[in-house]
């Protein structure tokens, strides 16, 4: 390799790290301050995955840190993170930015793909491990695996290249139980994404064999599971369409919710309007509503322009500017 690809090579290493560095050493210092004041959190995603799976700082870049959170430690988090002079986003979901380090903290309280029950038993199934100088929580492994693939083929709708590569360090590093797997996608209505996304991953270069009965359990077995099964396949691919996971989220819903999950987004919360339009929404909310809604309508159809030659042709339409 030419020694001028290496030079590259170890610039782009080295400010991924230092950028890295930055942002984990300020979370660790948010983390010690939770500690002491009782508030838990599970870490997910990059921030999680980059010491466990890959172990050098510079391999992974890392965009923010999303954390799982109590709904009801909310309004203290939100106090100590003024305090430490983070501000508030504007956002689907309480974040906060420091203007000294560059980290924004995303904040959750819930999978959606979870009731409060399931919910309780992932936050006991957490496991504890150090990150510098701060303990923290961390997805068991079965969970991580359901929740890394459920994110990105519903929640994202889209196979980006560290989804292939995290799971396949996942696999060498943490293989899952794949009974367990499977029962956790079947009960909790992701069967079809979870087999869209090991197929796919199968289907890559240089993985670790998946046992070919777990695709064939996951495997789609009624019409509507093959229908299912091929918007999977036609839309969740290496190429992105923006807001597709909005449908998604929609069409994945177990019996009897989808009419819950359309009320709560043409009717959302106060907390979430604030979150997603900041606080004069709540002051206005038949206003902003309305606004929603028109924005909605707007978004519907740029996205069905969008999904109709996929759907139809296989192929991607040409993006908005």
């Amino acid at each position: 390799m030419p020694s001028s690809i290496l030079d590259d090579l170890a610039d782009a290493y080295t400010t991924v790290s230092l950028v890295n560095k930055r942002l984990l050493d300020e979370y660790q210092i948010v983390g010690q301050t939770f500690q002491r004041q009782g508030i838990d959190s599970i870490l997910l995603k990059g921030a999680d995955l980059l010491s466990r799976l890959y172990g050098m700082r510079g391999t992974r870049p890392l965009s923010d840190v999303d954390l799982l959170v109590h709904e009801r430690d909310l309004p203290a988090i939100h106090r100590l993170l003024v305090e430490a002079g983070f501000t508030q986003q504007i956002d689907g979901n309480p974040a906060y930015l420091s203007p000294q380090s560059g980290l924004s903290l995303d904040l959750i309280s819930g999978l959606w793909y979870l009731d409060e029950e399931g919910l309780a038993a992932l936050w006991k199934r957490a496991r504890t491990r150090s990150l510098g100088q701060v303990t923290v929580k961390q997805l068991a492994s079965d969970d991580l695996w359901l929740y890394l693939i459920a994110y990105s083929v519903v929640h994202r709708g889209y196979l980006s290249p560290s989804f292939f590569t995290d799971l396949r360090l996942l696999i060498e590093k943490e293989p899952p139980h794949w009974p367990t797997l499977v029962e956790g996608a079947i009960r909790h209505h992701l069967k079809i994404p979870l087999y869209h996304g090991l197929r796919q991953l199968a289907l890559s270069n240089a993985t670790p064999a998946i046992p070919s009965t777990v695709i064939q359990q996951l495997a789609p077995a009624t019409i509507a599971e093959q229908t299912m099964e091929f918007l999977f396949r036609r839309l969740v691919t290496t190429q992105p369409i923006p807001e597709l996971g909005h449908l998604l989220l929609w069409i994945t819903q177990p019996p009897g919710r989808r009419l819950a999950w359309l009320h709560r987004s043409f009717f959302p919360s106060s907390r979430f309007l604030a979150c997603r339009y900041g606080s004069d929404s709540v002051k206005r909310p038949r206003q902003t509503t309305i606004t929603r809604w028109w924005q909605l309508a707007r978004a519907g159809n740029r996205l069905i322009a969008r999904l109709l030659p996929r759907l139809i042709l296989g192929q991607t339409a040409r993006m908005d500017p």
